[in-house]
C-alpha cells in the first residue's frame, strides 16, 4: 500500500478568532488557536519582541498569493516543531483595500476573505437615513437586522464621497475617538444611531455621499461594512 503524503485538513466552520493582538507597527495578528513558542506563546512572544514578524514568517512555507494587491498565504509544516504539533495556516494581508492584519487558522480556507472588506454583503442587514434628520452635518441612521446572526454595533462610522463613480474615504479633521460599546438590534429588529459630524468632517459641501458603518459577530474575525448614500445640493 502506498503511502500518501499529502496533508489534508478538514473545513472547520467551528474556528472562532480571539481577541487579536496589537503590534508596535499597527498591524493586529488575530488567531483562532493558542500557538506555542519556547516557553510561551506567539501572542506574548510578539508583545515582548522575543519574536519579530519577519523571523516568524521565515519559518513558515510561502504557499499562496492572492489577487488582491498582495496578500500572501503560508503554511506551518508541524515536523519543525517549532511552534508546537499542529499544522496551520497564516494569511499576511496587504490588499488593495488597505489592510495590513495577520490571521492564523488550522482551515485555510477561512482566511480567504479576511484582506477584503465586505460592504453590504449581509443577507437581512440594511441602513437607511431617518426622514427628516439629514443636514451638512448630522444624519439620524436606522439599522434594520432580521439576518438571524448575533451581530453587534458600535459608534464608529466612516464617510465617503462619490467622486468619478468611485467611493473616496474623507480624511477627518481629527483622530477619530469612539466610546466601545457594543449594541444589539431591540425587538423591533432596529437600531438607531445619531451621527453628528461636525467636530469630524465638518460641513459637507454639495454632493454624493454615503455613511460607512460596521458590525461583526464575537469571534469572527470579519467586519462587514454597511452603508447608506446621501445626496447634498
Amino acid at each position: 500500500m502506498g503511502c500518501n503524503n499529502k496533508e489534508v485538513i478538514k473545513k472547520d466552520n467551528t474556528e472562532k478568532f480571539m481577541l487579536g493582538v496589537s503590534l508596535d507597527n499597527g498591524q493586529i495578528v488575530f488567531s483562532t488557536i493558542n500557538i506555542p513558542y519556547k516557553d510561551t506563546y506567539l501572542s506574548d512572544a510578539f508583545l515582548t519582541n522575543k519574536l519579530s514578524l519577519d523571523d516568524f514568517f521565515n519559518q513558515l512555507n510561502h504557499v499562496l498569493n492572492l489577487r488582491d494587491g498582495g496578500s500572501k498565504i503560508y503554511q506551518y509544516d508541524s515536523k519543525t516543531n517549532i511552534f508546537g504539533p499542529d499544522n496551520f495556516y497564516v494569511i499576511r494581508c496587504n490588499s488593495l483595500d488597505g489592510i495590513n492584519d495577520i490571521y492564523i487558522a488550522k482551515n485555510k480556507d477561512i482566511l480567504l476573505d479576511k484582506c477584503n472588506l465586505k460592504f453590504d454583503d449581509l443577507d437581512g442587514v440594511s441602513m437607511k437615513i431617518k426622514d427628516g434628520t439629514l443636514t451638512s452635518t448630522s444624519a439620524t441612521v436606522i439599522i434594520t437586522d432580521i439576518s438571524q446572526r448575533e451581530n453587534i454595533y458600535g459608534n464608529s462610522y466612516f464617510i465617503e464621497k462619490k467622486e468619478n463613480e468611485s467611493w473616496i474615504k474623507l480624511v477627518p479633521k481629527r483622530n477619530f475617538i469612539f466610546t466601545d460599546i457594543g449594541y444589539k438590534i431591540g425587538e423591533d429588529n432596529t437600531l438607531e444611531f445619531k451621527i453628528d459630524w461636525q467636530l469630524d468632517y465638518g460641513e459637507l459641501e454639495s454632493g454624493e455621499y454615503r455613511i460607512v458603518k460596521d458590525t461583526s459577530i464575537p469571534n469572527e474575525g470579519t467586519s462587514h461594512y454597511i452603508t447608506v448614500e446621501f445626496i447634498l445640493e
